[in-house]
């Protein structure tokens, strides 16, 4: 577990286990939030060739509410009240898949994610969110 995650979490939630988490970190240059996942051919259908939708959201919804928990050094726990995602291109087992968050406004109990999903340096899936923000 590298230190930005350790920031937020004390260990890895077993969902993130489940889809495949490897590591996350802050980029400063862009400033985003980005999650490294390796999924599993056991995430998949059509004879284990592709993700289930359900999981990739999964990965980038983890993605854009790690980064309102890390900004706010864990006072902020972001309930997700909508996501919308847009499936590109189908997202394979067994290769490393990047999510990569950004904020595009918080206020005080609402913030607006979104995220992008790469695979072999290709843009697989995008996604945006609205949070309840719940103050700890």
């Amino acid at each position: 577990m590298n230190e930005d995650f350790k920031k937020i979490f004390k260990e890895v939630p077993e969902f993130l286990s489940i889809l495949g988490f490897k590591k996350a970190y802050y980029d400063v240059d862009q400033d985003s939030w980005n999650v490294e996942f390796l999924p599993t051919k056991s995430l998949t259908h059509s004879d284990g060739t592709i993700l289930q939708g359900g999981f990739v959201t999964g990965m980038m919804d983890a993605s854009m509410a790690q980064f309102i928990m890390y900004q706010s050094k864990g006072k902020d726990l972001p309930l997700t009240l909508d996501i919308d995602v847009k499936f590109l291109k189908p997202c394979s087992p067994d290769i490393k898949v990047i999510a990569s968050s950004s904020i595009v406004k918080k206020g005080k109990s609402i913030a607006f994610t979104r995220c992008e999903l790469h695979q072999n340096d290709s843009l697989i899936a995008v996604s945006s969110a609205t949070n309840k923000l719940i103050n700890l």
